[in-house]
């Protein structure tokens, strides 16, 4: 049985149970995941797309399930402490990204030219709007941001789609390029929607989130992998080249990089 290493945020919750008894399957952060995958010691991983754009040549991309979405998805917000956007604010991006990030940047450039990523080692929300008055938060995090008075400046996945008109494609499924190829992870793109809301009930009690926001959020995410997406992560790899460089203010030791 192949090892299907997935992302450990809540995105991943209907593809371990529709995976189970198909592949051996665990869960870590996406750093950890490209790592082993590099290393064969796992068979196939779900990575971020930026980590696909900066290993593309020692590694395959499968057809096999993506975390996506188009619209609203309430799972990567940028927040503020009760500040309106402004050209060059600085905001405090969670350390469980880079591909949110690199969308942010997207966005930013087209709305609020000059402002300033500064990379963070905090996740929560409480954390990062500590250190600048902007943040970017996602995933359960994100989710979580529904249930208190913290102000949401807009949600990432739907500028995207407002603004390019394409999906926001945030991880995608890798392998070595010899590992054969497993044909049962294509039947993980399209998961049913149905078999998610018949499962909510669990993924809400395991969390303590709200069903009507769970709901929300997974009927905006997508597994898919089709033709239009392939040719969006090219889009998108081509505007990366162009810009990573300067999507995070770096040169700046990481203790000393707030205001």
């Amino acid at each position: 049985m192949n090892s299907l290493r997935l992302i450990n945020l809540i995105h991943s919750d209907p593809l371990e149970h529709f995976a189970e008894g198909k592949f051996e399957i665990s869960r870590s952060n996406t750093r950890a995941n490209l790592k082993d995958v590099l290393n064969g010691d796992v068979d196939f991983s779900m990575i971020s797309l930026i980590d696909y754009f900066n290993n593309s040549e020692a590694l395959n991309l499968v057809d096999g399930p993506t975390i996506s979405g188009r619209g609203k998805s309430n799972s990567n917000l940028l927040i503020s402490k009760g500040g309106d956007p402004f050209p060059g604010m600085r905001i405090a991006v969670t350390s469980e990204t880079e591909s949110t990030a690199f969308y942010l940047k997207l966005v930013m450039e087209k709305l609020f030219p000059g402002s300033e990523l500064i990379r963070s080692k905090m996740s929560s929300a409480s954390e990062l709007l500590k250190e600048e008055d902007f943040a970017l938060v996602i995933g359960n995090r994100a989710l979580d941001i529904y249930q208190t008075d913290i102000k949401i400046i807009f949600d990432i996945t739907h500028m995207i789609s407002k603004l390019f008109n394409m999906h926001s494609i945030y991880a995608v499924t890798v392998s070595l390029k010899d590992t054969e190829y497993n044909e049962t992870l294509s039947t993980l793109k399209n998961i049913p929607k149905w078999t998610i809301i018949k499962d909510i009930g669990r993924i809400s009690g395991e969390h303590q989130m709200s069903r009507g926001i769970l709901l929300e959020y997974y009927q905006s995410l997508t597994y898919d992998l089709n033709s239009l997406m392939r040719k969006e992560i090219k889009i998108f790899m081509d505007y990366y080249d162009g810009i990573k460089e300067k999507i995070f203010l770096e040169k700046i030791d990481a203790d000393s990089i707030r205001k």
